[in-house]
């Protein structure tokens, strides 16, 4: 666990959330921030069911917990970003419902059920991820929190086995679209460094990338896209359905990860032509992140660059997850200057894009690709510039004037 970072965006939320924890709790000295990343996946994306390899990246944009041990059994519960609270009383853990905090309350419930709260909190939550970041965005929330309670509670876990609560809790809340790369990210990233996972071996690594030299340009078409968990989660249905076909063809088949291109088209006939297109995609999927992390080693970037937009066209013609306005922006920045690789961001509640694109060249992309949106489709987008990310950050109190002064 880091115990230092380097200030800057995240700056005005850390000083807005001790503030606030000051107003709410009063002296603020024992307490301990967490800082948390936004991750996104740049390959692999709905491979992560069938043992997948993803490459990950995280964000500036950040969830932010300041929480304190109390010496009773009461918890106190804030949201600065969504402006409510949740107080109770932890021997009343199970019968506490409160759909804004339901994740918290989850991870809270399932500690307990395994004797391992014995305290009460207080606790202040904040954010400033937007939603349209999608799985990313709330794995960051969730693992700051997760990371807060084990922190100041002494909790005996490893760091991973706490991501298995965590996961527990969204497979609850979001089903099979959960993914474990963005808890992994987000809790163990580098700066500076790309994050890869092999969920099959649960093994990850951090590879180095030029960060100088790039900028994560998100684009939100602020389109949103109604049931979107029940869409992804469709996907993976159909892939299982694909999976039990088959294995009447091939035996010891366990998931997608054993499936090779070969074998699948030599049996496109034997299924039906969604079902093996979603297969397609995922077995596609899964050669393109292993070719695309062999380049990031390399340092051959533009050629990873070609391997995530590859990735849009699949998400978009065999997993059928995109829309003409993300096909659109994509299509349109692969013939702008400076544009590295461009794709849509999966299980987001709106139509959204991430593009990294070379630093020197990402204000004129910007105003290309927004003038190029708007002449088509009559309106404007919302535009994130980011930059990479440590993974979670512990900071006690005490430090943190010796940190926002530097």
């Amino acid at each position: 666990m880091k115990n230092s970072i380097m200030v800057n965006g995240e700056k005005e939320l850390i000083i807005t959330s001790t503030l606030k924890f000051e107003e709410h709790f009063g002296n603020n000295r024992s307490a301990y921030i967490f800082i948390t990343p936004a991750s996104l996946i740049l390959l692999g994306d709905h491979t992560h069911y069938n043992d997948g390899l993803l490459l990950c990246t995280t964000v500036n944009k950040f969830s932010v917990a300041v929480a304190r041990k109390r010496n009773d059994n009461q918890v106190h519960l804030i949201d600065i970003e969504n402006q409510t609270s949740l107080s109770f009383h932890l021997p009343d853990i199970n019968q506490i419902d409160d759909h804004h905090f339901r994740h918290q309350i989850c991870l809270l419930k399932l500690l307990s059920n395994d004797s391992l709260l014995n305290n009460g909190f207080d606790c202040i939550i904040n954010s400033d991820i937007p939603d349209h970041l999608g799985l990313g965005g709330l794995a960051a929330k969730e693992i700051c929190f997760a990371s807060a309670i084990k922190k100041i509670l002494n909790i005996n876990i490893s760091g991973n086995k706490l991501l298995e609560y965590v996961r527990n809790c969204e497979l609850q809340h979001i089903g099979k679209i959960s993914n474990i790369a963005n808890h992994y990210a987000t809790k163990y990233a580098i700066d500076g460094k790309l994050f890869t996972i092999d969920l099959r071996k649960m093994e990850y690594k951090s590879v180095p990338f030029n960060k100088e030299k790039v900028n994560f340009v998100i684009i939100n078409t602020k389109e949103r896209i109604p049931f979107v968990s029940d869409i992804c989660n469709e996907r993976i249905s159909e892939c299982e359905i694909g999976i039990k076909g088959l294995r009447l063809y091939i035996w010891g088949i366990k998931n997608l990860r054993d499936v090779e291109q070969n074998f699948l088209l030599r049996h496109i006939h034997m299924l039906p032509k969604k079902i093996f297109n979603r297969i397609l995609y995922n077995v596609n999927e899964r050669i393109r992140t292993e070719e695309g992390i062999k380049f990031l080693k390399k340092n051959l970037i533009e050629e990873l660059g070609n391997k995530i937009t590859e990735s849009h066209w699949g998400l978009s013609h065999d997993y059928e997850i995109s829309n003409d306005k993300c096909d659109f922006l994509v299509e349109q920045s692969s013939t702008l200057p400076g544009i590295i690789g461009s794709k849509m961001i999966s299980c987001s509640p709106f139509r959204a894009t991430f593009h990294i694109v070379q630093q020197e060249k990402t204000k004129q992309f910007i105003k290309k690709i927004s003038a190029i949106y708007k002449e088509r489709y009559k309106t404007e987008l919302e535009i994130l510039v980011l930059s990479m990310s440590d993974g979670t950050t512990e900071i006690p109190i005490k430090k943190l004037e010796m940190i926002l002064s530097n």
